[in-house]
């Protein structure tokens, strides 16, 4: 009877490991990591920030990161700076959200560049947002990459939000951004 019980219950181990398995490459086939950054955090949101840990927290973008508004709407901009660029779509970044004429406009992308590779010690951070009229708003930093120096990272040494707008004009030297100041809340 035991030996019965343990068979059974290897068997559904196995079965719930195949099943978790099958769910994650669906997730990671059929999601995009900017669709589960969304939903996070609009879910974030509707909790109290004292009950959110701060890296589920949903904050604005800092003001300094501001670069002005791309004319194309954010999903080109996305595949603009994925396909043509070689930025990469993060999931592991603070979820950003800003108020615009009454309404929250969530983060669509999050992407980097790392022009030392996964392993360079330095990357570029972009954030996209739609604008209320389906253009995109973009904000970004040169930062250290956490991949190589996480505490370093998180305590922001190097950051640098006007080396990275610098950068990114430089990486899309046809682009224009339009200056807008009530994207700044």
């Amino acid at each position: 009877m035991s030996a019965g019980r343990s068979t059974r219950s290897l068997l559904a181990r196995a079965g719930l490991s195949v099943l978790g398995g099958i769910l994650a490459w669906a997730t990671l086939t059929y999601v995009s990591f900017w669709q589960v950054r969304l939903h996070g955090a609009r879910l974030s949101r509707r909790f109290p920030g004292w009950l959110v840990p701060k890296p589920f927290r949903v904050l604005p973008p800092p003001e300094s990161e501001y670069v002005g508004v791309w004319s194309v709407p954010p999903e080109t901009a996305r595949d603009r700076l994925v396909e043509e660029h070689g930025f990469n779509q993060m999931i592991r970044a603070y979820l950003h959200a800003y108020e615009r004429e009454g309404t929250v406009l969530y983060e669509v992308a999050s992407c980097s560049y790392r022009p030392g590779g996964r392993f360079g010690r330095w990357q570029l951070h972009v954030r996209l947002f739609p604008t209320p009229d389906g253009k995109t708003d973009v904000w970004c930093h040169w930062e250290l990459n956490p991949n190589v120096a996480p505490i370093a990272h998180l305590r922001q040494e190097g950051y640098d939000p006007e080396g990275g707008e610098r950068r990114l004009r430089e990486l899309l030297e046809d682009v224009t951004f339009e200056r807008t100041d009530d994207a700044i809340a």
